[in-house]
């Protein structure tokens, strides 16, 4: 039984290593990938709702199903600029404080989350491909370390 574990183990560590490759390769094009499939998904489980008699479920998964398809983007355009403006915020809530203790330190990560905060909403998806580039990266070394067998997880 144990060696069954050691097998999903080292699947799931693969695994982790193609998507990171992926990750660092695709970087914002595998959103729309992500979108996509997830789009799909909704809209089989909709048909599948509807040959199950169940209408309002597959009304509702059919509209999901179509919104992330064709309105993903302008959502996420959204959701980043909100997410820039909220950290850019947190930022200068943190450098307030840190200025009023003159942590160096505290400055200076203050002042990083601003800058990350300002990129987000004026350069998105450079911030978008920086993310999945450091993802892929994290899943690769995961991957490895597990393949290597230098993992902390068992």
């Amino acid at each position: 039984m144990a060696k069954k574990k050691g097998n999903n183990n080292f699947l799931t560590a693969i695994a982790y290593i193609v998507i990171g490759i992926l990750f660092c390769i695709f970087r914002v094009e595998m959103l729309n990938w992500l979108m996509t499939i997830t789009g799909i998904v909704f809209i089989v489980l909709g048909v599948l709702d509807i040959l199950k008699r169940d209408i309002p479920g597959a009304i509702v998964s059919l509209a999901i199903g179509a919104l992330i398809m064709l309105g993903g983007w302008l959502f996420l355009e959204i959701v980043l600029i909100v997410f820039g403006v909220l950290i850019a915020a947190k930022g200068v809530l943190t450098l307030l404080g840190a200025l009023k203790t003159k942590s160096i330190i505290s400055i200076v990560f203050a002042a990083l989350t601003i800058v990350v905060g300002v990129m987000l909403v004026v350069s998105k998806w450079a911030m978008v491909d920086m993310v999945f580039i450091v993802i892929g990266v994290l899943l690769i070394v995961d991957g490895a370390m597990e393949v290597l067998g230098l993992s902390k997880k068992r």
